[in-house]
């Protein structure tokens, strides 16, 4: 289930998308897994508390600009190509010959742990070279083992017009996990560059 928001001014997708349809917000910032987890800005996220907000719109807008925060400031300097392991998720990148651009997205243990035994994850926001897309993954429910696998080729712009990933584009994937443990969520995100096809 997605919502929009009618605003043309950002233009994307709010995090509400899916975390108001698992009947929860981002109420706190993400804090780091462990002490010693160095913050990267290009490959981030963490673990949050859920709450019902007072006031949805204004969650939304917080949340949309973290988002769109992490695009802007976050070069592009490492391929999407491997695996991003982080507290939260380890995400595989492979590009296939055809230029489809194709992630696997397995939970540590560790969040298997803090979100429990079902977890939903979505990308309530993705963009590609500044600009915000309709994001190529919708909402799945699965147990926490689950490789919750996507992929992008073509993609349109949110607001309109569109096109097909290239060699160099910088892209951020932003998904949102809520777990089936009470006021349990993450999220978790990547910056980086589109390799040539057929890179693993």
């Amino acid at each position: 289930m997605r919502i929009r928001t009618g605003t043309r001014r950002t233009g994307r997708l709010t995090s509400i998308a899916t975390a108001a349809a698992c009947g929860a917000l981002l109420a706190t910032a993400a804090a780091p897994a462990s002490a010693d987890e160095a913050p990267s800005p290009e490959n981030g996220g963490g673990f949050l508390t859920t709450a019902q907000p007072k006031d949805e719109a204004a969650i939304a807008k917080l949340a949309a600009g973290k988002a769109e925060e992490i695009h802007l400031r976050t070069p592009a300097n490492k391929l999407c190509t491997g695996a991003w392991t982080h507290p939260v998720s380890t995400v595989t990148f492979q590009r296939a010959t055809g230029g489809t651009l194709a992630w696997g997205f397995k939970l540590s243990n560790t969040a298997r742990a803090n979100l429990g035994p079902t977890v939903t994850v979505t990308m309530p926001y993705a963009y590609v070279n500044g600009k915000s897309i309709n994001p190529p993954y919708g909402p799945h429910t699965a147990i926490s083992t689950y490789n919750f696998h996507g992929s992008m080729n073509k993609y349109q712009f949110t607001g309109g017009g569109g096109g097909a990933i290239a060699t160099g584009n910088k892209v951020t994937f932003y998904w949102f996990l809520k777990g089936s443990k009470p006021n349990t969520a993450a999220d978790r995100y990547i910056t980086c560059q589109v390799p040539k096809p057929g890179s693993a």
